[in-house]
């Protein structure tokens, strides 16, 4: 199974935001202990780094960088992808580059905490919560 993390399941672990962190966390630990490859998009991860540059040093950053890139795939992106995103017609264009990036490295599924975000998309969407029901800790 391939697994697409949407922004903010990344950023809910990263920012350690109250509420949040611990079911996006967990579909991040169950995923890595199943063996499901996890995928994020490319602008994801910009934004981390954005995110993780605050109040840090370069390297350090770039330390956190590489802690998710030993976990996560970064899917492809290209012209072709930002213009289908495009004409999809999301309401919201990141939502809509997401799911082009879901499409693209061919994941199973999207989780995400909006799932009303995706509801154009032809892939399973599913909350952490739902993701945590349907595939427990093994």
């Amino acid at each position: 199974m391939r697994v697409f993390l949407d922004t903010n399941i990344l950023l809910d672990v990263l920012m350690n935001r109250p509420g949040l962190v611990a079911d996006s966390e967990a579909v991040i630990l169950n995923c890595a202990a199943a063996g499901h490859p996890m995928f994020i998009a490319w602008h994801g991860l910009a934004t981390a780094y954005y995110l993780l540059k605050r109040g840090r040093t370069e390297a350090e950053a770039m330390v956190e960088v590489d802690k998710i890139l030993s976990w996560a795939h970064v899917a492809d992106a290209s012209d072709t992808k930002a213009r289908d995103a495009r004409a999809l017609g999301f309401g919201d264009f990141e939502d809509a580059l997401q799911a082009v990036s879901a499409e693209a490295c061919a994941a199973n599924y999207i989780v995400t905490r909006n799932i009303t975000d995706f509801a154009k998309c032809t892939i399973n969407v599913l909350t952490h919560q739902e993701f945590l029901q349907r595939f427990p800790t093994a």
